[in-house]
């Protein structure tokens, strides 16, 4: 028999009534008729109180996931003297097309038209492990190098694409990561043959799996992001949602092995409310923050009254009680994140000068769109989904979450036929460029990233002007962004013919890392020699180039868990051993600390996986 909790719609509504105050207040609306009596006022305090403030020390964690395998031998690139590009005329132009055959892409210095030539960055000869200074990326990258390459200690808002005056932190804050994969223990070449391989190696969902989970020998059971929101969980205790937030639905990066917190997912335009009631229940309640302001007596009004009191039921059934409390849950959260996406649009400023322009504006602007515009489906898909992300950042604070993240995706980079390169086009022609799907990907990847990174400098700007208490501030370097993807691909092409061809599955790949806490300029990991059949290559009898990465998902990921607060190392030793860090890692002390800056030598696999050179934020953590 089914027990009835309680004939008050509102018995079950505590959140979702203090939500609609925090929606109010964090709205920045007016509040005149709300607060008009004390008990009203007191409500507004207690909504406040998780709110706005007390949210100090906010950290948010974005996870790029490329599905498909991005061929990252073209995003970064040998330049022009590299040494590599003398062994394999790779990137040189037209005409020598070496290894690469027509995947092959002009070089920063040969004059190629704009969007046809790479680009070229800035590189130190301490900044990577083999002491090349030349490199490049690929040419529709280019906001990126000039992140990448922006040395300035402070810059000024959007304009230098640095970081925000004042901030004290340094620019660059881009890195690449080079020649990372899935792996069970540490490989080399030469034991390729003796040691425990990652299963199905080279198949999209497996490795797609093993990056997400971060545990190649082990049957999936949750994600590396999912364990740490286990772990953090407890001290996130002003929090209204989940701490692990998906703009890509529900993926396996962040299932943890507890009940809290679940992942949650929310649209491009926020979260999903209840389909049948018009927009915004506009034809249901009056008041779309206060579920119980039914419009009238009609259907509609009484198809949610009846809806909503049936989910106030306590059911004998287990499976029916969980179904409830997930959909009472849920419709707690649309308060919630509508809240924080309404804060997020008070951050506009027509008085400053230049003016501060909305989230939408900025990344409109970055597509080439126009910036007044409303319609942001114009954007591409990663594009909406860094937007809805910048502005539930903005508006973090009616959200409760000191420690966030988030998780979003972008597919299309399985590229076994129209890549793009230059080369032979169908039908001859001679030497031309032939735009790809990689060209295509790489755009996006950059505007999304750059629109991305502008947001979290206006940010910073932006309230710094509001006079908030010591903490709650947002800073640049509260945010940090990490790529995935299933892996490389192959180095020499599947055809000759400039469109058609492609790349097939390979293995180590080179990854991004942005953020105020990134030291970047710098390319961490070992990048190969881009030689098909030599010591880099996997001795599988397949001379394509598929790269034995020197860097495993776990010293990738190991930086990113303690910059959130993960205990990880003895600051000495960069021990890793009896710390949290092995809990959310398992794997991680079967390699060399990737908290020990220091690199070996470059070409000889047992000194480079001996010394992971992986440190890539070096002492920014919590």
């Amino acid at each position: 028999m089914n027990l009835i909790k309680s004939n008050n719609p509102n018995a079950k509504i505590q959140h979702t009534r203090r939500s609609f105050m925090a929606q109010s207040a964090c709205s920045a609306m007016g509040l005149t008729g709300i607060v008009s009596t004390i008990a009203h006022l007191k409500l507004m305090q207690g909504a406040l109180a998780d709110t706005v403030t007390g949210l100090t020390d906010y950290q948010a964690l974005l996870v790029l996931f490329n599905f498909g395998g991005t061929d990252t031998n073209n995003v970064l690139i040998p330049g022009p003297t590299h040494s590599a590009r003398v062994d394999t005329a790779y990137g040189l132009p037209a005409g020598a097309t070496g290894s690469r055959g027509i995947l092959n892409l002009p070089a920063s210095d040969q004059g190629a038209p704009a969007g046809e030539q790479c680009v070229a960055l800035t590189v130190g000869a301490s900044d990577s492990a083999d002491g090349e200074t030349s490199w490049d990326v690929h040419p529709q990258l280019g906001d990126l190098a000039a992140i990448f390459n922006d040395t300035t200690a402070a810059g000024a808002g959007v304009v230098g694409g640095g970081n925000p005056a004042g901030s004290g932190h340094a620019s660059p804050n881009i890195a690449f990561c080079a020649n990372v994969g899935t792996m069970i223990e540490p490989i080399t070449p030469a034991t390729w043959n003796s040691v425990n391989l990652p299963p199905q190696l080279f198949s999209h969902s497996d490795q797609q799996i093993q990056w997400q989970s971060s545990l190649s020998d082990k049957p999936f059971q949750s994600g590396w992001a999912g364990r740490i929101a286990d772990l953090l969980h407890a001290g996130n205790t002003s929090s209204l949602v989940s701490m692990s937030i998906s703009l890509a639905g529900i993926n396996d990066l962040q299932v943890g092995l507890g009940q809290d917190p679940v992942q949650y997912s929310v649209t491009t335009s926020g979260s999903v409310s209840l389909n049948g009631y018009g927009a915004n229940y506009s034809n249901a309640l009056t008041d779309a923050g206060i579920p119980t302001s039914y419009s009238g007596t009609g259907g509609t009004p009484r198809r949610l009254k009846a809806f909503q009191d049936i989910n106030n039921y306590v059911h004998a059934h287990l499976f029916e009680d969980t179904y409830t409390d997930i959909v009472q849950r849920a419709r707690d959260n649309e308060g919630f994140v509508l809240a924080a996406t309404q804060e997020a649009d008070t951050w506009v400023d027509t008085g400053t000068t230049p003016n501060r322009p909305r989230i939408e504006s900025i990344f409109l602007s970055q597509f080439g769109e126009d910036p007044n515009g409303t319609d942001t489906s114009v954007l591409p898909g990663l594009g909406e989904q860094l937007l809805m992300i910048a502005k539930l950042i903005a508006g973090r604070k009616c959200l409760g979450n000191k420690k966030q993240i988030f998780f979003c995706s972008y597919g299309g980079h399985d590229t076994h036929q129209d890549q793009g390169g230059y080369g032979t086009p169908a039908g001859g022609g001679g030497n031309t460029y032939v735009a790809g799907d990689i060209d295509t990907n790489m755009a996006t990847l950059n505007n999304s990233l750059k629109a991305f990174n502008d947001c979290m400098i206006e940010l910073e700007d932006h309230e710094a002007t509001l006079s908030l208490p010591a903490g709650e501030e947002f800073e640049y370097n509260d945010v940090l962004v990490a790529q995935h993807s299933d892996f490389n691909r192959t180095f020499t092409p599947n055809g000759t013919i400039a469109g058609p061809a492609g790349s097939d599955h390979a293995y180590g790949t080179h990854m991004i890392v942005m953020g105020g806490d990134v030291i970047g300029g710098k390319i961490y990991g070992y990048y190969p020699d881009c030689v098909p059949t030599g010591a880099w290559n996997t001795p599988t009898g397949n001379d394509r180039g598929r790269w034995v990465p020197t860097g495993s998902v776990e010293q990738f990921v190991a930086p990113l868990a303690s910059w959130l607060g993960i205990d990880s190392f003895d600051g000495g030793t960069g021990s890793v051993e009896g710390k949290d860090i092995e809990t959310i890692l398992p794997n991680l002390r079967r390699f060399a600390s990737p908290f020990v800056s220091g690199a070996g030598t470059h070409g000889d696999y047992s000194s480079m996986i001996g010394s992971a050179n992986m440190n890539f934020l070096d002492g920014h953590f919590v």
